[in-house]
Protein backbone atom coordinates (compact mmCIF):
# COMPACT_ATOMS: atom_id res chain seq x y z
CA UNK A 1 0.00 0.00 0.00
CA UNK A 2 2.80 2.44 0.75
CA UNK A 3 3.55 2.78 -2.74
CA UNK A 4 -0.23 4.51 -3.79
CA UNK A 5 1.02 7.76 -2.49
CA UNK A 6 4.61 7.34 -4.88
CA UNK A 7 2.30 6.42 -7.59
CA UNK A 8 -0.06 9.31 -6.62
CA UNK A 9 3.19 12.06 -6.58
CA UNK A 10 4.48 10.33 -10.13
CA UNK A 11 1.51 10.93 -11.86
CA UNK A 12 0.42 14.34 -10.18
CA UNK A 13 4.07 15.72 -11.25
CA UNK A 14 3.16 14.25 -15.09
CA UNK A 15 -0.24 16.01 -15.10
CA UNK A 16 1.48 19.45 -13.86
CA UNK A 17 4.76 19.12 -16.30
CA UNK A 18 2.26 18.57 -19.18
CA UNK A 19 0.32 21.44 -17.88
CA UNK A 20 3.21 24.02 -17.86
CA UNK A 21 4.29 22.20 -21.60
CA UNK A 22 1.02 22.94 -22.85
CA UNK A 23 1.21 26.72 -21.65
CA UNK A 24 4.21 27.21 -23.19
CA UNK A 25 3.06 25.50 -26.33
CA UNK A 26 -0.40 28.16 -26.28
CA UNK A 27 2.02 30.99 -25.41
CA UNK A 28 5.08 30.16 -28.51
CA UNK A 29 1.67 29.68 -31.30
CA UNK A 30 0.35 33.04 -29.85
CA UNK A 31 3.81 34.89 -30.86
CA UNK A 32 4.12 32.78 -34.38
CA UNK A 33 4.11 36.37 -36.42
CA UNK A 34 7.06 37.92 -33.82
CA UNK A 35 8.85 34.12 -34.82
CA UNK A 36 8.37 33.95 -38.37
CA UNK A 37 10.05 37.94 -37.99
CA UNK A 38 12.81 37.32 -36.18
CA UNK A 39 13.41 33.83 -38.54
CA UNK A 40 13.48 36.06 -41.56
CA UNK A 41 15.94 38.24 -40.04
CA UNK A 42 18.25 35.64 -39.43
CA UNK A 43 17.83 33.71 -42.76
CA UNK A 44 18.92 37.56 -44.23
CA UNK A 45 21.68 37.24 -42.10
CA UNK A 46 22.91 34.20 -43.03
CA UNK A 47 22.48 34.93 -47.05
CA UNK A 48 24.35 38.05 -46.23
CA UNK A 49 26.90 35.99 -44.44
CA UNK A 50 27.56 33.33 -47.44
CA UNK A 51 27.92 36.11 -49.84
CA UNK A 52 30.20 37.93 -47.84
CA UNK A 53 32.01 34.41 -46.61
CA UNK A 54 32.59 33.81 -50.59
CA UNK A 55 33.25 37.24 -51.63
CA UNK A 56 35.84 37.93 -48.68
CA UNK A 57 37.38 35.18 -46.33
CA UNK A 58 38.92 37.11 -44.29
CA UNK A 59 36.00 38.34 -42.74
CA UNK A 60 34.90 34.77 -42.06
CA UNK A 61 38.50 34.58 -40.78
CA UNK A 62 37.39 37.10 -38.10
CA UNK A 63 33.98 34.87 -36.84
CA UNK A 64 36.17 32.07 -35.90
CA UNK A 65 37.48 34.46 -33.04
CA UNK A 66 35.23 34.01 -29.91
CA UNK A 67 36.43 34.57 -26.40
CA UNK A 68 38.73 32.52 -25.19
CA UNK A 69 37.63 29.55 -22.71
CA UNK A 70 37.91 26.03 -21.78
CA UNK A 71 36.91 23.35 -24.86
CA UNK A 72 35.30 20.47 -22.95
CA UNK A 73 34.31 18.92 -19.35
CA UNK A 74 32.73 21.28 -16.79
CA UNK A 75 34.75 24.28 -17.20
CA UNK A 76 33.66 24.59 -20.20
CA UNK A 77 30.43 24.00 -19.53
CA UNK A 78 30.44 26.42 -16.59
CA UNK A 79 31.97 29.24 -19.24
CA UNK A 80 29.36 28.76 -21.94
CA UNK A 81 26.02 28.74 -19.67
CA UNK A 82 27.68 32.53 -18.01
CA UNK A 83 28.43 33.28 -21.69
CA UNK A 84 25.13 32.05 -23.37
CA UNK A 85 22.76 33.64 -20.00
CA UNK A 86 24.36 36.81 -19.83
CA UNK A 87 24.17 37.83 -23.25
CA UNK A 88 20.49 36.45 -23.00
CA UNK A 89 19.87 38.94 -20.27
CA UNK A 90 21.52 42.02 -21.86
CA UNK A 91 19.63 41.10 -25.03
CA UNK A 92 16.54 41.11 -23.02
CA UNK A 93 17.22 44.32 -21.16
CA UNK A 94 17.97 46.25 -23.92
CA UNK A 95 15.21 44.88 -26.00
CA UNK A 96 13.36 47.65 -23.99
CA UNK A 97 14.52 50.11 -26.65
CA UNK A 98 12.18 49.74 -29.73
CA UNK A 99 13.40 46.17 -29.97
CA UNK A 100 16.91 46.92 -31.58
CA UNK A 101 19.01 44.88 -29.75
CA UNK A 102 17.10 41.47 -30.90
CA UNK A 103 17.27 42.49 -34.34
CA UNK A 104 21.19 43.03 -34.40
CA UNK A 105 21.91 39.79 -32.30
CA UNK A 106 19.64 38.12 -34.66
CA UNK A 107 21.24 38.96 -37.69
CA UNK A 108 24.71 38.78 -36.25
CA UNK A 109 23.83 35.48 -35.31
CA UNK A 110 23.08 34.64 -39.13
CA UNK A 111 25.68 36.28 -40.90
CA UNK A 112 28.37 34.24 -38.44
CA UNK A 113 26.10 31.31 -39.23
CA UNK A 114 26.15 31.64 -42.87
CA UNK A 115 30.01 32.96 -42.86
CA UNK A 116 31.10 29.83 -41.19
CA UNK A 117 29.26 27.46 -43.44
CA UNK A 118 31.23 28.49 -46.42
CA UNK A 119 34.40 29.03 -44.92
CA UNK A 120 34.59 25.69 -43.08
CA UNK A 121 34.06 22.17 -44.27
CA UNK A 122 30.12 21.69 -44.36
CA UNK A 123 30.28 18.12 -43.01
CA UNK A 124 32.03 19.57 -39.79
CA UNK A 125 29.91 22.34 -39.23
CA UNK A 126 27.13 19.57 -38.91
CA UNK A 127 29.33 17.19 -36.50
CA UNK A 128 30.29 20.68 -34.43
CA UNK A 129 27.13 22.52 -34.49
CA UNK A 130 24.58 19.94 -34.59
CA UNK A 131 24.34 18.43 -31.28
CA UNK A 132 23.95 21.77 -29.60
CA UNK A 133 22.26 23.77 -32.13
CA UNK A 134 19.26 21.35 -31.89
CA UNK A 135 19.08 23.19 -28.59
CA UNK A 136 20.25 26.29 -28.43
CA UNK A 137 18.89 27.76 -31.99
CA UNK A 138 15.53 27.19 -31.09
CA UNK A 139 16.17 29.01 -27.58
CA UNK A 140 17.91 32.05 -28.82
CA UNK A 141 14.81 31.96 -31.61
CA UNK A 142 12.06 32.13 -28.91
CA UNK A 143 14.57 34.72 -26.96
CA UNK A 144 14.66 37.20 -29.61
CA UNK A 145 10.89 37.12 -30.83
CA UNK A 146 9.96 37.02 -27.22
CA UNK A 147 12.17 40.11 -27.02
CA UNK A 148 11.67 42.02 -29.88
CA UNK A 149 7.75 41.82 -28.98
CA UNK A 150 8.46 43.16 -25.85
CA UNK A 151 10.46 46.21 -27.31
CA UNK A 152 7.69 46.86 -30.54
CA UNK A 153 4.13 45.83 -30.13
CA UNK A 154 3.58 48.63 -27.11
CA UNK A 155 3.94 51.26 -30.23
CA UNK A 156 1.33 50.32 -32.06
CA UNK A 157 -1.38 50.24 -29.75
CA UNK A 158 -3.64 53.00 -30.04
CA UNK A 159 -4.14 54.37 -26.27
CA UNK A 160 -1.99 54.68 -23.61
CA UNK A 161 -4.44 52.36 -21.85
CA UNK A 162 -4.08 49.19 -24.24
CA UNK A 163 0.14 50.07 -24.60
CA UNK A 164 0.39 49.52 -21.23
CA UNK A 165 -1.73 46.15 -21.41
CA UNK A 166 0.27 45.52 -24.29
CA UNK A 167 3.83 45.89 -22.51
CA UNK A 168 2.75 44.16 -19.09
CA UNK A 169 1.65 41.09 -20.43
CA UNK A 170 4.57 40.98 -22.49
CA UNK A 171 7.24 41.66 -20.04
CA UNK A 172 5.27 38.97 -18.59
CA UNK A 173 5.45 36.61 -20.95
CA UNK A 174 9.04 37.36 -21.67
CA UNK A 175 10.21 36.17 -18.32
CA UNK A 176 8.23 33.05 -19.02
CA UNK A 177 10.40 32.34 -22.27
CA UNK A 178 13.53 33.49 -20.69
CA UNK A 179 13.21 31.07 -18.10
CA UNK A 180 12.54 28.30 -20.88
CA UNK A 181 15.60 29.77 -22.67
CA UNK A 182 17.68 29.60 -19.58
CA UNK A 183 17.19 25.63 -19.14
CA UNK A 184 17.58 25.05 -23.02
CA UNK A 185 20.67 26.92 -22.84
CA UNK A 186 21.73 24.66 -19.52
CA UNK A 187 21.27 21.48 -21.66
CA UNK A 188 22.57 23.02 -24.64
CA UNK A 189 26.32 24.01 -22.35
CA UNK A 190 26.17 20.21 -21.58
CA UNK A 191 26.02 19.08 -24.86
CA UNK A 192 28.49 21.09 -25.92
CA UNK A 193 30.71 20.51 -22.84
CA UNK A 194 30.37 17.00 -23.18
CA UNK A 195 29.02 15.42 -26.16
CA UNK A 196 30.11 17.70 -29.12
CA UNK A 197 33.47 17.02 -28.24
CA UNK A 198 33.68 13.56 -28.34
CA UNK A 199 31.84 13.86 -31.60
CA UNK A 200 34.36 16.08 -33.32
CA UNK A 201 37.29 14.45 -32.34
CA UNK A 202 37.89 11.83 -35.26
CA UNK A 203 37.35 14.22 -37.52
CA UNK A 204 39.68 16.42 -36.13
CA UNK A 205 42.10 14.49 -35.22
CA UNK A 206 42.16 13.36 -39.17
CA UNK A 207 42.19 16.95 -40.61
CA UNK A 208 42.16 19.57 -38.76
CA UNK A 209 45.51 19.08 -36.61
CA UNK A 210 47.70 22.06 -37.49
CA UNK A 211 50.74 24.30 -36.57
CA UNK A 212 49.17 26.99 -33.88
CA UNK A 213 49.60 29.97 -36.22
CA UNK A 214 46.89 32.68 -37.74
CA UNK A 215 47.42 33.68 -41.11
CA UNK A 216 46.12 37.07 -43.28
CA UNK A 217 46.70 37.45 -46.72
CA UNK A 218 48.44 41.20 -47.09
CA UNK A 219 49.32 41.35 -50.62
CA UNK A 220 48.39 38.51 -52.34
CA UNK A 221 50.66 36.57 -49.64
CA UNK A 222 49.74 34.81 -46.50
CA UNK A 223 51.64 36.28 -43.29
CA UNK A 224 51.61 34.97 -39.71
CA UNK A 225 49.73 37.53 -37.49
CA UNK A 226 49.73 35.66 -34.65
CA UNK A 227 51.79 32.34 -33.00
CA UNK A 228 49.63 30.68 -30.01
CA UNK A 229 51.53 29.43 -27.16
CA UNK A 230 52.99 25.87 -26.60
CA UNK A 231 51.49 25.47 -30.68
CA UNK A 232 54.23 23.43 -32.91
CA UNK A 233 54.89 26.82 -34.30
CA UNK A 234 55.67 28.30 -31.17
CA UNK A 235 58.02 26.03 -30.22
CA UNK A 236 59.92 26.15 -33.68
CA UNK A 237 60.39 29.88 -33.27
CA UNK A 238 57.98 30.91 -35.73
CA UNK A 239 56.45 34.46 -35.01
CA UNK A 240 54.24 37.01 -36.21
CA UNK A 241 55.34 39.24 -39.12
CA UNK A 242 56.75 36.25 -40.78
CA UNK A 243 55.53 35.78 -44.70
CA UNK A 244 54.81 32.62 -45.81
CA UNK A 245 56.24 31.61 -49.58
CA UNK A 246 55.53 27.96 -49.54
CA UNK A 247 53.60 25.31 -48.02
CA UNK A 248 54.96 21.62 -48.82
CA UNK A 249 56.66 23.12 -52.14
CA UNK A 250 52.86 24.94 -53.08
CA UNK A 251 53.84 28.66 -53.88
CA UNK A 252 51.32 30.63 -51.73
CA UNK A 253 51.29 33.52 -53.65
CA UNK A 254 47.53 34.66 -55.09
CA UNK A 255 45.83 31.90 -52.59
CA UNK A 256 43.43 33.43 -50.22
CA UNK A 257 42.96 32.54 -46.53
CA UNK A 258 40.85 29.34 -46.70
CA UNK A 259 43.26 27.60 -49.08
CA UNK A 260 46.30 28.38 -47.09
CA UNK A 261 44.48 26.94 -43.69
CA UNK A 262 43.72 23.87 -46.07
CA UNK A 263 47.05 23.41 -47.12
CA UNK A 264 48.07 23.83 -43.02
CA UNK A 265 45.55 21.39 -42.27
CA UNK A 266 45.66 18.21 -41.81
CA UNK A 267 46.23 15.08 -39.50
CA UNK A 268 47.54 15.14 -36.66
CA UNK A 269 51.66 13.62 -36.31
CA UNK A 270 52.25 14.38 -39.63
CA UNK A 271 54.72 16.79 -41.29
CA UNK A 272 54.59 19.81 -43.20
CA UNK A 273 57.31 21.79 -44.83
CA UNK A 274 57.49 25.84 -44.70
CA UNK A 275 59.07 28.23 -46.57
CA UNK A 276 59.06 31.53 -44.87
CA UNK A 277 60.58 34.77 -45.27
CA UNK A 278 61.47 37.20 -42.43
CA UNK A 279 61.31 40.46 -44.00
CA UNK A 280 63.27 42.54 -41.13
CA UNK A 281 65.81 40.77 -41.72
CA UNK A 282 65.53 39.86 -45.58
CA UNK A 283 66.33 36.01 -44.74
CA UNK A 284 63.87 32.74 -46.50
CA UNK A 285 64.44 29.76 -43.85
CA UNK A 286 62.73 26.42 -44.40
CA UNK A 287 61.21 24.56 -41.26
CA UNK A 288 59.24 21.67 -40.97
CA UNK A 289 56.78 21.39 -38.47
CA UNK A 290 54.59 18.55 -36.87
CA UNK A 291 50.60 19.13 -37.30
CA UNK A 292 48.65 18.68 -33.78
CA UNK A 293 45.48 20.09 -32.19
CA UNK A 294 45.48 22.59 -29.65
CA UNK A 295 45.83 21.61 -25.90
CA UNK A 296 41.96 20.87 -24.40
Amino acid sequence: MGCYPDLYNYLLGLIQMSKLAQGYWNLIRGAKKWLAVTLGLFVLGAIAGVVVGITDPSVSEKLLEHPAGPQSGFPAFIFLLKLNLTCTLLTWCTSLILGITPVLITIHEGFSTGGLLVYRSPFYDVLSLSPHGLVEFPAILLCNAFFLRLGLRWVFQKNATERKRAFVADFQNSLKILLLGAGMFFVGAMIESFATPRIVAPYEQEHLAGIGVRVAVYDHQPAVTEVFPTSPASKAGLCSGLVIQKIDGIETAGKDIKQCREMLHGRVGTKVRLEVIDTARNQTNSIELVRDLPPL
